[in-house]
């Protein structure tokens, strides 16, 4: 280092200025990766009633359900999707044979793939389709949870009015029951809800426990309940029963998993307060209701 010339006259030395980052800085940080060991203990630890294969399985299942991928949604055509913003997983995407795609999701409710949540069809293309779903998925009733016509009348069209002097449709002011038959001579159970549009937590109980009576639920097979987007409307109705059966076979409910269960499957479910709040309104409905018994 060159001397220089202090204020008093005497030499000092002057400290070489550099860009050089210290020792310390650019110490290597500790990992926070997991060793293979702890990652096995941890997997034990968070399943300890389970193997470790299966506890793995688990685990794997659920953060890969909460990383969707989206490849389907982007190769099918926009109008098989009624909103751009509503897209599916494709872990639980309902794959319908000899349908290129069809906007649906398999959920769970007390037992695996209890429902099935869909997109209301706006077209008499969209109609087929969701006929065919109906089949695939052996549907032993379904939910139209949606009072305007746009979203039901391709539905509703398909509903047999029966030989008898009434015949087999039921309307009053707030559901509208019927029967379908599919494409393959198949019978389901319909219910429509006639004010979907503008219902409060006691209109909601009201419909469902009429829905629930009509369809015989909680349904052996595969509950189908569809809306506009199939994920707003649909998901709150999958809520609500899901607690109703458990409710009517446990005595307790158990809302944080259910809705976090529904929000793994089906994307777009419970994301507004709106639909939070009549969520949890509906709850304490079901639950007044059940105390009364």
């Amino acid at each position: 280092m060159d001397p220089v010339l202090g204020a008093n006259g005497q030499a000092i030395v002057a400290t070489q200025q550099t860009n050089k980052m210290s020792t310390r800085s650019t110490r290597k940080k500790k990992t926070t990766m997991l060793s293979p060991k702890k990652f096995c203990d941890f997997i034990l630890a968070k399943t300890a009633s389970k193997s470790f294969e299966a506890g793995n399985a688990e685990l794997y299942k659920e953060l890969y359900l909460e990383s969707p991928t989206y490849f389907h949604y982007f190769k099918s055509p926009k109008e098989k999707n009624f909103s751009e913003n509503v897209w599916l997983y494709d872990a639980t995407r309902v794959i319908v044979p000899d349908v290129d795609y069809y906007h649906a999701s398999w959920v769970d409710g007390l037992r695996p793939n209890q429902y099935v949540l869909a997109q209301a069809p706006r077209t008499a293309a969209a109609a087929k389709d969701f006929f065919k779903l109906l089949d695939h998925v052996k549907a032993e009733g379904l939910m139209i949870v949606e009072a305007t016509d746009e979203f039901s009348t391709h539905i509703t069209s398909k509903l047999e009015k029966g030989t008898g002097k009434k015949g087999c449709e039921k309307t009053c002011d707030d559901v509208m029951t019927a029967v379908i038959k599919t494409d393959r001579g198949t019978s389901v159970k319909c219910v429509k809800f006639m004010r979907s549009d503008a219902m409060n937590a006691q209109d909601l109980v009201d419909m469902l426990e009429r829905a629930r009576k009509y369809i015989g639920c909680p349904t052996k097979r595969p509950l189908v309940i569809c809306c506009r987007d199939g994920a707003g409307k649909s998901g709150l109705v999958a809520f609500a029963d899901t607690e109703s059966d458990r409710l009517a076979k446990y005595g307790r409910v158990k809302h944080t998993d259910t809705i976090k269960q529904i929000r793994f499957m089906r994307c777009n479910t419970f994301d507004t307060f709106e639909t939070y709040d009549l969520g949890i309104n509906t709850l304490i409905e079901l639950c007044n209701r059940f105390k009364k018994k």
